[in-house]
């Protein structure tokens, strides 16, 4: 198992001068992360990647460079390529980019961010298993290890398993996609994983959950430029008109794999105000508390109370980025009486 995230923390606060070897390959690392300047942004796709994981980081990215002049000039503007150790790459549904830096040592000297999308192995282990033994992936694998790294080092939904592979993780909080968090765990037990929140950010390392949460760490990434610029693409591109893409994403993930977790799922969005009780939901499902365990276990990896936290938490952040709601009030709008328990759940670095 993992270790305890407090744990993990505290060795790292505790054991800094025992990473200088890591900390002397970085460029510009701050003590408080998050803040970048003239950021130049490669996204390290590599073959059969998400299509939707590359094609979102550059949307979000490059609309936020086209609205920064009209917002402030003074802000950094920020440069998107694609980086890679070839010279095309090919998505999984077949979208060609073309390659515009060599990721190599010279390629990554003067990086501020490197971001890895998603592998797009799907939800299958077996398939990520192999993915991560690819000659493709080892190349950039290898590039983490041994060229010099940027201030910012981020990845999404199965990319995070790239960066933990490197071992640049280790001693780290890092998240993931929420269906591989067993695998994850299994293989990366120096990683203390934080499934509580969409986007993780630790030391120089920020890590994002499944699928479109992808949109999150874009925007994450602009918000170390600029938070007012972060929320005017947010605005632009209508991501928070509507309601937590990841909550939609497992929503949609969990119906085409197990039809009572879907159920499950949205039985708990229409009562996310109530106290909820697991039998409650069963009685309402047609099922038992036994059945809906075992299917939340085998087919996710996970319980029925870490699915309820997970919508709630998610939900809440969704109603604060979108509503003039306080914390009190948002904690009660999401199921729960005590507002320190929510900020507590959430961590936010907003707050």
């Amino acid at each position: 198992m993992a270790p305890p995230i407090g744990a993990v923390e505290a060795s790292v606060a505790g054991n800094c001068g025992k990473m200088d070897t890591n900390r002397a390959r970085m460029r510009g690392i701050s003590d408080h992360f998050g803040i970048v300047c003239d950021m130049r942004v490669v996204i390290a796709p590599v073959n059969g990647c998400f299509t939707s994981g590359l094609t979102t980081l550059l949307d979000v990215l490059q609309t936020a460079e086209g609205l920064r002049r009209s917002l402030n000039v003074e802000i950094p503007s920020i440069d998107v390529e694609i980086g890679g150790c070839s010279d095309t790459v090919v998505t999984r549904n077949g979208l060609t980019a073309s390659v515009s830096r060599r990721l190599d040592q010279k390629g990554c000297a003067d990086i501020d961010v490197l971001v890895v999308p998603s592998l797009g192995a799907g939800a299958s282990a077996e398939a990520l298993e192999d993915a991560l033994g690819r000659e493709d992936i080892d190349r950039l694998i290898d590039v983490l290890r041994d060229a010099p790294l940027p201030p910012v080092v981020a990845a999404a939904c199965s990319g995070t398993f790239v960066l933990a592979q490197s071992g640049l993780l280790d001693g780290h909080v890092a998240t993931t996609s929420w269906f591989l968090t067993g695998m994850f765990q299994r293989r990366y037990p120096r990683v203390g994983l934080d499934m509580s929140r969409m986007v993780v950010r630790s030391g120089p390392f920020i890590t994002a959950g499944a699928g479109f949460a992808h949109i999150d760490l874009a925007l994450s990434l602009v918000s170390g430029l600029s938070r007012e610029l972060a929320a005017m693409v947010a605005r632009y591109m209508l991501i928070d008109e509507r309601p937590s893409s990841t909550l939609n994403l497992a929503q949609a993930y969990l119906g085409s794999v197990d039809e009572l977790l879907s159920e499950f799922e949205s039985w708990v969005r229409a009562h996310l105000s109530e106290p909820i009780k697991i039998s409650d939901a069963v009685t309402a499902l047609g099922t038992t508390r036994k059945t809906l365990e075992r299917h939340a276990r085998e087919r996710a990896e996970t319980t029925p109370h870490a699915i309820i936290q997970r919508i709630r938490v998610e939900q809440a952040v969704h109603l604060r980025r979108t509503t003039n709601l306080n914390t009190t009030q948002i904690a009660r709008a999401v199921g729960y009486r005590n507002a320190s328990t929510l900020r507590e759940l959430i961590r936010s670095d907003t707050e």
